[in-house]
């Protein structure tokens, strides 16, 4: 599995639990981390970039999500979906990630893996639309 891809699905894990529990997100991360027994440098620095760019930005990043869904709440949306959603906003606003097809290949894979088909298209919809807003002018951050 691709570096980047392993850690995409580990801070997913990470902000899970963190939004479930409350916990702080460095004691959640070093759960994990030990857990899953990650040792691969480059997991744990994408790990930490894109947990750190959620929980620096989370405000920014949920108004996003919020003014970009349809006929739905941000409250109403799964723990799951809700931090799919952050970190691919993170990632694709806030760090000006590489491989954008990439990221939203694994985003969705993601989503089927975790939630089902219907919250994959959910997630590459609202992925989508936050993106092209960005992706189309400066307003890049």
């Amino acid at each position: 599995m691709r570096y980047r891809k392993k850690a995409r699905e580990n801070s997913l894990i990470v902000l899970y639990r963190w939004d479930i529990s409350g916990d702080p997100v460095d004691k959640v991360f070093k759960e994990i981390v030990e857990e899953k027994n990650i040792k691969n440098q480059n997991v744990l620095n994408y790990m930490e970039k894109l947990i750190g760019t959620v929980t620096e930005k989370i405000t920014d990043i949920d108004s996003l999500i919020a003014e970009s869904l349809e006929n739905w709440s941000f409250n109403r949306l799964g723990y799951i979906e809700r931090n799919l959603l952050r970190i691919g906003v993170a990632e694709l606003v806030f760090m000006d990630t590489k491989d954008p097809g990439r990221a939203f290949n694994d985003y969705i894979d993601l989503a089927k893996k975790y939630a089902d088909k219907k919250a994959a298209a959910f997630i590459n919809g609202v992925l989508s639309k936050i993106y092209n807003k960005f992706a189309t002018s400066s307003a890049r951050r």
